[in-house]
């Protein structure tokens, strides 16, 4: 697997797997107790088609803006302040960093 590859598969996980997954589990029936879940099932039930297309985008846009996020710490574009050294990330023993976030973006589809 190379960077390309591993982007796409990070890209497949978030915005296919888990987004269809919170997108699936919201119309059910509230279950269990977990705060969070309770409220977003209630906000979602109390939304209409429009909005829930509206949640929908706004919940792509904020994985897009963590995914960035977190490559672009990785590729060492933005480091933190009181970060002392540069991220390597290794697979196979070969360094696939450098280039992640820029992949994300070319390659996007969202």
């Amino acid at each position: 697997m190379d960077a390309e590859q591993y982007v796409e598969n990070v890209r497949h996980e978030i915005f296919d797997e888990l987004f269809n997954y919170y997108f699936e589990c919201l119309p059910t029936p509230i279950k269990g107790s977990e705060k969070y879940w309770v409220a977003s099932k209630k906000l979602y039930q109390s939304l209409n088609e429009e909005q829930i297309g509206h949640l929908k985008m706004f919940t792509k846009l904020v994985m897009t803006d963590v995914i960035s996020t977190i490559f672009s710490k990785l590729d060492n574009v933005s480091p933190y302040p009181e970060q002392d050294g540069k991220f390597e990330l290794k697979l196979a023993d070969k360094v696939i960093n450098g280039d992640l976030q820029e992949y994300f973006f070319m390659n996007g589809e969202e």
